[in-house]
């Protein structure tokens, strides 16, 4: 089964679960890069999650890839505001997932993605997917040790 690992990273906790995903299915990585990069800084989650909470996207670099040329396509995003972050949205707004298996993931300061999962779901297959699974994985004030480990467990159920 061929697959592609598609994330939005702003901290590096989702390109490293992304990374660990892309080694474990020798899946194609790709990152979707906003045109204007964000700044770490006190008001970057204050817009940033704001901007989530209303759907809305950001612009983003083109992601060029083919998507028929893969059976599952991984969509990892950082939760903001319970909500896939402003860059995702665009990436997902922007692409016709018809016919394709799409697995959304998430990194996360809290423990229940449960709202991010619905939110992304629901774009997912307006895009015309369908959602094969989903996980998260509770990366605030985890080691990149802890992370790899969580990233490990979760990806293992899609490892056939």
């Amino acid at each position: 089964m061929k697959s592609l690992v598609v994330y939005y990273s702003l901290t590096g906790k989702t390109k490293l679960v992304a990374q660990v995903i892309a080694e474990a299915l020798n899946a194609t990585l790709v990152e979707i890069q906003e045109t204007k990069p964000r700044r770490l800084g006190p008001l970057v989650y204050v817009v940033g999650s704001f901007a989530a909470l209303m759907n809305k996207g950001s612009k983003i670099n083109p992601v060029n890839v083919n998507l028929k040329e893969y059976d599952r396509i991984f969509i990892g995003s950082p939760t903001w505001a319970s909500r896939p972050a402003p860059a995702v949205n665009s990436f997902i707004y922007q692409t016709n997932f018809e016919g394709r298996s799409v697995i959304p993931f998430f990194t996360m300061g809290g423990e229940d993605a449960t709202k991010a999962v619905a939110n992304i779901t629901a774009k997912i297959e307006k895009s015309g997917g369908k959602v094969a699974g989903s996980f998260a994985i509770a990366s605030y004030k985890a080691s990149d040790e802890e992370i790899i480990a969580r990233a490990k467990e979760a990806i293992k159920k899609y490892s056939s």
